[in-house]
């Protein structure tokens, strides 16, 4: 290795493990992931100048949609997100996933994000500060969850012609992958019986979309 590469390495290793981590968290369903939860997470992140940020993602399916879909739009609205953004599905549960995390980064800075009905789910790192000194948790403007997943995954099993409104107008260029990644048929076309969403594997494996995320030109988000 040259001496001016191996330098410039060590300098970046330097800088980056002196970096103060500040680390947006967001946890949630997500099926699917609509323009309220992207303006969610720029908001935890705007507001706390996070340098990360994590969204974990509950394995249950709703309505046909599942954690594999929900973690490939994720993937795609990470890219416009002016910071690393690591979409993870939770083993258990994102509550779960929360706590593990801040079990094992007690030296960071952690925002949670949630919704009014949700801040309960955290209210353990509040009762113990002590413990959990960078954990903050951060309540989401009502403003951002005004759009109905019940109504959205109904218009996306419909084919129905703003089924996919709920998508944030900076990803709207990616409207015909995010549309296969559902697998949305218009309403007028008849049923295809082998457009069937195959077996998916949520303890690991590759991913049943990342086809589509390739031939889109899109790759996985890098980890922390």
């Amino acid at each position: 290795m040259r001496f001016d590469t191996l330098y410039e390495d060590t300098i970046r290793r330097f800088l980056f493990e002196k970096k103060s981590y500040r680390i947006a968290l967001l946890p949630g369903g997500f099926k699917p992931p609509h323009k309220g939860h992207f303006e969610a997470l720029k908001h935890i992140i705007s507001e706390n100048d996070a340098t990360h940020a994590i969204v974990f993602i509950g394995t249950s399916e709703r309505d046909g949609i599942n954690a594999d879909q929900s973690k490939a739009i994720w993937d795609i609205y990470a890219d416009y997100i002016d910071i690393p953004v690591k979409v993870k599905i939770s083993s258990v549960s994102p509550v779960k996933s929360v706590y593990d995390f801040a079990d094992d980064n007690k030296k960071k800075h952690l925002f949670v994000g949630a919704g009014e009905d949700d801040m309960k789910r955290y209210a353990w790192f509040e009762k113990n500060a002590d413990e959990f000194p960078l954990v903050e948790l951060i309540p989401i403007p009502p403003k951002f969850g005004r759009i109905s997943g019940t109504e959205t995954r109904e218009k996306i099993l419909n084919g129905a012609d703003d089924a996919l409104d709920f998508v944030p107008h900076e990803a709207e260029s990616d409207l015909d992958v995010i549309s296969r990644i559902l697998n949305i048929e218009s309403a007028d076309e008849p049923e295809d019986v082998e457009s069937e969403l195959p077996d998916i594997d949520l303890d690991g494996g590759e991913s049943p979309y990342d086809d589509i995320m390739s031939t889109s030109g899109r790759g996985s988000t890098s980890d922390l």
